[in-house]
Parts: C-alpha cells; sequence; structure tokens
C-alpha cells in the first residue's frame, strides 16, 4: 500500500492515481533491490589531483532514513527524519556531513531529494527549494541512463539531470521512493555512484547496540 504524507493534504483522485503509478515496486524494483539495513553505496570523489571513494551504510532507509558515512580522513553519521523525506523542500550537498558527528534534521534531506521536490521536477520541469540554506531552484534538464554495479552486476538505471543555479548538474535515481543522487558535477568535481550492495549482512561499523535501536 502506498502511503502519502500528512503534508500534502487534499490529493485528488487524479494526482492519486498518478503518484500510486511512480511508486516503488513493479517496474522499480526489477532493476534495482529495496534498499534497507546494510545497503552499501559507494561514490567516486574526482578531483582534479586525485582520486578518494565516499561511502554510505544505511542502518535504516524508512520512514527515517539513517546512515554513517566515511571518507578517507573522517567518519559520521546522519539522520534524517521521515518529515524531511515527505514533506521537505531543502536539500543540502555538505551540511549533514561533519567528522566525528552524529547530524540530526527534520526539514533537510541530502543524497536523496523529498518527495515533493521529485514531484515538482517531473510534473513542473522545476522545483523551488532551499539548497544549502538559501533559496534555490532545481531545473530539469533531462533524463538518460547511468550504469552502476548493483551487487557485483552492472545495471543501467534511469536518472534524471538537474541543474541548479550555480551552474551545477546533479544527477538522481528516477524512482519516485528513491531518488538517490547518483552525479554531481561542479567546476572541477564530480562525484559518481559506482556500487550498490543490498546483499550483505552486518556491514555497519559504528550505527551498533543501542545506537542502532534508538538512534535519538
Amino acid at each position: 500500500m502506498v502511503r502519502y504524507p500528512r503534508c500534502f493534504g487534499f490529493v485528488s483522485l487524479a494526482l492519486l492515481l498518478l503518484v500510486s503509478s511512480r511508486s516503488w515496486g513493479g517496474n522499480e524494483k526489477s532493476v534495482l533491490p529495496e534498499f534497507g539495513r546494510d545497503t552499501v553505496l559507494v561514490w567516486r570523489m574526482q578531483f582534479p589531483d586525485e582520486a578518494a571513494e565516499f561511502v554510505v551504510r544505511i542502518a535504516e532507509f524508512a520512514p527515517n532514513r539513517f546512515f554513517e558515512w566515511e571518507n578517507a580522513t573522517t567518519q559520521g553519521t546522519t539522520y534524517i527524519l521521515s518529515n524531511a523525506i515527505e514533506c521537505g523542500r531543502a536539500f543540502t550537498n555538505a551540511r549533514l556531513f561533519e567528522g566525528g558527528v552524529d547530524t540530526k534534521d527534520k526539514e533537510t534531506t541530502t543524497l536523496w531529494l523529498s518527495q515533493p521536490i521529485y514531484r515538482d521536477l517531473k510534473s513542473n520541469g522545476k522545483a523551488k527549494l532551499l539548497l544549502d540554506s538559501v533559496s534555490g531552484v532545481f531545473a530539469l534538464e533531462g533524463t538518460d541512463r547511468l550504469s552502476i554495479e548493483v551487487n557485483r552486476s552492472p545495471v543501467e538505471l534511469p536518472v534524471i539531470r538537474v541543474k541548479d543555479g550555480r551552474n551545477s548538474e546533479l544527477w538522481f535515481l528516477d524512482f519516485d521512493q528513491n531518488p538517490l543522487l547518483v552525479k554531481h558535477m561542479v567546476r572541477h568535481f564530480t562525484q559518481t555512484l559506482i556500487s550498490i550492495t543490498t546483499d550483505k549482512p552486518n556491514t555497519l561499523r559504528w550505527i551498533k547496540g543501542k545506537k542502532l535501536t534508538a538512534p535519538h
């Protein structure tokens, strides 16, 4: 059953049918495994003089999003409340990643678009939002496909290409319930998702014990 967020208020039958047709399941599930605990995501960060990896390990995917992350020099955890995912109109690239810190936000998402921002892009071609705490607009540039290793096999996944007002280009998975950032290009920096793993247990390193059962 599709769960519609309380913040949407009254929704017409036509819109309900449209959203239902895009929701998780069916075609989406056939090309991308469902995310949950122990899902591991790896991005390659390409700088002019070096390359590095950025790793995310998910402890909870829904209704809240709770994950640990690490790069070559530091690590932390990020907790995004369901309200931000279902109703939020704010996105940040960096603010929720502080080394050695457990960050939490009930209004802002990172790595994933919120549902209203994604749906605005799909229906209107643009979405107003707070981008890194500053008013901005995402504009839909088009669609594409990106080859990503999913459980050790290459898979072509559909994406939407978005530009912001700073000439950054961001690509997100074209899935209503999982609009994950898969590519970010700005000036001489590129961040690209290279692998998704959902079939390995006990991947978490820092979110354990009490933190896993009662994160906040």
